[in-house]
């Protein structure tokens, strides 16, 4: 195990946020900290169900993701819009398992778009596998200035 408290996000609500909501929580719980955003999203402690789980205060802020603008293009006649995944993060010292399923899932259901895009960070330990349970394709390797990333494409309008 590596050490970090549970919770599940069958248990959490998933609503919009402001982006000064957005930007405090990921200030102050990604190692990237905040940046730009079009759609912020947050997820929200309902309830606890059991020992497996740390038990929070209902309410609790529990993850974010944020999302870009639309960056749209024509691809076989027909108009693209394709979004950024541009931040996820949860607080730190937790796992939340599920929780980047549900948010994306909130806006998808939202916002529909054509495809939804990320960046991963290859030496991290994840290494971008989160994305490929997600049903994220790479499309290669990108280098970021001292870091390189694996870019991700999740595409609705096939």
């Amino acid at each position: 195990m590596d050490g970090l408290s549970s919770i599940f996000a069958r248990n959490c609500s998933v609503r919009r946020i402001t982006r000064p909501e957005a930007s405090a929580f990921l200030d102050a719980n990604h190692r990237l900290g905040s940046t730009g955003g079009r759609y912020f999203y947050g997820l929200f402690v309902d309830r606890t169900t059991g020992a497996a789980e740390t038990l929070l205060p209902p309410g609790t802020l529990v993850a974010v993701a944020s999302f870009s603008t639309p960056r749209c293009w024509e691809r076989d006649g027909r108009r693209i819009r394709s979004y950024e995944w541009i931040r996820y993060a949860s607080v730190s010292g937790f796992r939340v398992t599920g929780g980047m399923s549900r948010l994306l899932a909130a806006f998808v259901e939202e916002v529909r778009p054509d495809d939804v895009m990320s960046y991963a960070d290859v030496s991290w330990p994840d290494g971008g596998e989160a994305y490929r349970t997600l049903g994220f394709k790479s499309e290669g390797l990108v280098s970021r200035g001292t870091f390189t990333c694996e870019k991700f494409r999740l595409r609705f309008d096939v």
